[in-house]
Order: structure tokens, then C-alpha cells, then sequence
């Protein structure tokens, strides 16, 4: 565990001192880094592994911001300690079979991928449902604020849910070792401070933890000698963007002594089989399939693709995530988790459901109904106040301003508009940095930030609770004019949250 710096939240004299002085300091970073800094600090990056690989096999740092973000910590505590809660939902979601697909069926006539992955979940059978279960999440939040250039808005507002990654819950070896470096910068300014908070920073190791367990359940159970895990990934020759991010959690489970291995979805189109119940890819027989791919319609692009992720599910191998927990992930059951008499279902208290109904924003449904048509309006008369979502994860997939109002305009009278959910925008607070990419330093600009929180989860087949904890921490940093945010396609930056 990490020390992360921090200063006390309690807003007196002496604190704001505090505030004001390590924003000056953060301010000097930020004047005296110019272009003649970009070649050392990229050489640091590519010394602590924060690099991305292009098409030709070269490795190049990730866009990385130059100083670490504000981050009110009482909110984030908040935050960070209802992850556990949040995981043992949407296993218990995912588990409520028939309300899951009396769900699902609309959005299923209008968007294929919904179908086909609906489809392999309504074809489970009972035992396949009660299989050990292991997710590596990740949430993401904004903080919302009510006026984002107040000089301390990221004290005044709360953590508000942006999505949950289940598949593309990636950059888990970017966040420990930005924090290092900006560690590392800050202490050379010699910046100090009252209290230092511990939280969980070496993300890989822990995300590994619930890897490692699916392994030792799976081998326990099967008596498997040479069983693997295998890393999936969408890359067929080998070289792919996310390479030292997937490669990290192959060095770790090698130093945990799993035997782990890469296979790209058409590797295993061409060499899987289900035979006898177990999956194998060649000779070697598959103890968990770790997804880092299947979440996007581009990857199931024939019948043979949707086999292979049917005969995931059917076989005895661990997938993670599951069928079931990816199915519940879409973006209408967060809309529906947002409704109290839903989500109370799944929770034990009462201010459990209170404290997870805090988390959310105004998500509003889109079917041809006079609600939906209605909320619809609203997003046509109010484009910069909304954003349409399609049932997907990861980035890239929204649509916004204009593009929203034209695509809801299309849309009247269309069924097919139920596929979307409408979220309100987020005003989270506006902080000065730079950002570093392809070798390129921007001008000092205004920036929003965007925080994940990662955490491992793992059932035995009866469903107890074996692992649930939060395991790291992600800061994604971007120039305020951009929508998406992104880092693999170039949009944000890594970054790291400085505590106050």
C-alpha cells in the first residue's frame, strides 16, 4: 500500500491555507514543465511500464496529465466504501433470471448484441447459473457540483456514477505507477502535509487475487493438472494497444504461480473445443477465460464468434466476467437501479439502498411510450444538458449535442429508440493542467476529471461470498471541450488524485 498525500477537508482558515498552497505548488509544476521536459518524462514512463503499443509493434507513453487531480476524500471515502455493496447487486441482479430477461426482451428486438448475449444467458441451465463466479470491476464516477469554476468545487458537490467496466475495466498497471511518479514530482517541491490517508494502489495485484481464486476453485473441483488461464484479448498477430497492461496481469499471476497464457478471439475461434464439458484450446484446458475483449458488436462479426461465447458459458471453465454479470452490466439496469423499489430488492438495509440512490444521476428511459416521448423532448430541447447511451461498455459509444438531438429527432415514433437511455451531463469541477501525448505538451488548459474505482469479487458455487474488496484507484484526466474520455483512443490522460 501506497501513501497517498492529503490534506483535512474541514474548511478552516489554516485548511484553505493549506488548499491554496498546493495549488500554488501544483501551479509552479505546471509553469515550469515545457517542451524541453517531454523526452525525461516520457523516458520515466516508459521506465515504469505506462506505455500503449501502435499497429507496427512500437511502444509509445500513454497520454499522461502533468500534475495529479483535487480530490475531496470524504466523498471519495464515501464512494470507495459502497463498492462492495454495489458488486454484491449486480451479482444478486444477475441472478433474478426472469426479471433480467422480462427486462432485456425490448431492447433485444432492436440491438443484436443484446439478443445474441440474452440468448446465451436464457439458455443456461440452472448449474451453469451456480458456477463459482470472479468479476474484476471497475466504476466510474464524476463529481458533480453545482457551479464547477468555484475555486474549491472539488470540495463541494458528490461522486456521481458515470458507468461500471466489467470487461474494459483496464489501465490497472497505469494507476500505481502514475501515482509514483507524481509522488516522486511533488516530492521535489517538497510539498507536505498534516495527514496521509492509505488506500489500495497496487491494482494489479489485487484484480489477480480473484483470478488466482477462479483458478484454485476450478482446479480443486475438476482436478485439472494443467489447466491455464487465458487472457483474451482482439488481437490476432500479437500486437495489441493494451499490451503492457495485460502483460502486467500475466507477470503477476506467473509470480503467484498461476499458469496464465494471451489468446487472441480468433486463436481460439480456430483452436477452442467443448469436449466432455471442459473447454480447450489445443491441448491446453481452460481453467478461467479473463475477457478483455466481447464487449463491442465488432467482435461478434459471424455464427462461429457466438458459439465460442455460448460454449464459454456452457463449459466448466470460470469467464470473467460471466454471461450473467455482463448481461446486467447494460446501461438499462442502471437506469433501473437508480429507482428505489428496484434496487431495494437486491440490497440488505436501507441505508444501503440510500447510499447506492446517492450515486446516481437522472437516467431516464427512452421507449414509445408518453413517458418516453417526454423525456425524449427533453433531450431535443436540452442537447448540452444530456447524452444518449446506447447498451454498451467502454467508451466511444455515446452521442452527444447535435448528434444526440438529430439521432432523438430520427428516432420519434420508432421503437428502436428503447435501445438508448438518456443521462443527464455532469458539471464536474474545472481544474488547470497539461497534458502530455505522442511526444506532444499542451498549453495549460482547463481540464475535468473522471475517477474509477476497481475492485475483485468472487462467489463459490453456492453463491457465499469468498472475496469483495476494493483493490485501486484510476484518475482519467481531459480537456474540458471533449466529451468522451477515453485514453486508449487518445482523448484523456492517465493521471492520479492528490486527497484533500
Amino acid at each position: 500500500t501506497l501513501q497517498h498525500y492529503f490534506i483535512q477537508s474541514n474548511l478552516s482558515m489554516v485548511d484553505q491555507e493549506k488548499i491554496d498552497a498546493i495549488k500554488s505548488a501544483l501551479h509552479e509544476i505546471l509553469e515550469s514543465t515545457s517542451g524541453n521536459d517531454v523526452r525525461s518524462i516520457e523516458l520515466n514512463m516508459a521506465s515504469r511500464g505506462i506505455l500503449h503499443v501502435n499497429e507496427n509493434a512500437v511502444s509509445y507513453p500513454v497520454s499522461m496529465a502533468i500534475v495529479p487531480t483535487l480530490i475531496n476524500y470524504k466523498d471519495y471515502k464515501s464512494t470507495h466504501d459502497i463498492q462492495t455493496t454495489l458488486n454484491l447487486v449486480l451479482d444478486r441482479m444477475s441472478r433474478d433470471k426472469e426479471f433480467v430477461v422480462s427486462c432485456l426482451a425490448p431492447v433485444a428486438q432492436h440491438d443484436t448484441m443484446v439478443k445474441g448475449l440474452m440468448e446465451i444467458y436464457i439458455s443456461l441451465p440452472d448449474s451453469n447459473l451456480q458456477k463459482p463466479a470472479i468479476g474484476l470491476h471497475r466504476h466510474d464516477y464524476m463529481y458533480q457540483t453545482t457551479d464547477p469554476t468555484d475555486k474549491n468545487a472539488f470540495l463541494n458537490g458528490k461522486f456521481q456514477m458515470v458507468e461500471v467496466n466489467l470487461i474494459a475495466a483496464s489501465m490497472g498497471h497505469f494507476t500505481e505507477n502514475m501515482l509514483h511518479y507524481h509522488h516522486s514530482v511533488l516530492g521535489l517541491k517538497r510539498v507536505k502535509y498534516s495527514h496521509e490517508y492509505n488506500a489500495p494502489t497496487d491494482t494489479i495485484r489485487g484484480l489477480c487475487k480473484g483470478l488466482k481464486l477462479g483458478y484454485e476453485l476450478y482446479t480443486s473441483q475438476w482436478r485439472s493438472e494443467n489447466a491455464v488461464v487465458v487472457l483474451v484479448n482482439d488481437a490476432t498477430g500479437g500486437t495489441l494497444t493494451n499490451y503492457f497492461d495485460h502483460q502486467s496481469v500475466l507477470n503477476q499471476l506467473s509470480r503467484l504461480g498461476v499458469p496464465a497464457v494471451r489468446h487472441s478471439f480468433d486463436q481460439i475461434k480456430e483452436q477452442g473445443k467443448l469436449e466432455e464439458g471442459r473447454y480447450y484450446i489445443g491441448d491446453r484446458e481452460v481453467a478461467v477465460f479473463y475477457l478483455r475483449t466481447l464487449y463491442d458488436p465488432k467482435s461478434f462479426v459471424s455464427e462461429r464468434c457466438w458459439e465460442v461465447r455460448r460454449e464459454m458459458e456452457h463449459s466448466a471453465a470460470i469467464t470473467v466476467p460471466n454471461i450473467r454479470h455482463q448481461i446486467v452490466n447494460m446501461k438499462l439496469f442502471q437506469m433501473l437501479l437508480s429507482q428505489r423499489d428496484i434496487l431495494s430488492r437486491y440490497c440488505d438495509t436501507l441505508e444501503e439502498t440510500d447510499s447506492i440512490l446517492n450515486l446516481f444521476t437522472d437516467t431516464l428511459p427512452l421507449d414509445l411510450n408518453e413517458e418516453g416521448d417526454r423525456n425524449a423532448q427533453l433531450g431535443i430541447d436540452n442537447p448540452g444538458m444530456y447524452v444518449l447511451k446506447p447498451q454498451r461498455e467502454g467508451g466511444g459509444n455515446n452521442i452527444w449535442d447535435d448528434e444526440m438531438k438529430e439521432t432523438l429527432e430520427s428516432l420519434s415514433g420508432d421503437p428502436a429508440r428503447s435501445q438508448y437511455i438518456l443521462m443527464r451531463r455532469f458539471t464536474p469541477p474545472i481544474l488547470r493542467n497539461k497534458i502530455l501525448k505522442l511526444g506532444v505538451l499542451s498549453e495549460e488548459m482547463d481540464t475535468v476529471s473522471e475517477l474509477g474505482l476497481y475492485s475483485v469479487f468472487g462467489t463459490a458455487a453456492d453463491g457465499s461470498i469468498l472475496l469483495n474488496e476494493v483493490v485501486g484507484t484510476l484518475v482519467r484526466t481531459k480537456n474540458i471541450a471533449d466529451n468522451e474520455g477515453g485514453v486508449g483512443c487518445g482523448i484523456a490522460a492517465v493521471n492520479s488524485p492528490l486527497f484533500v
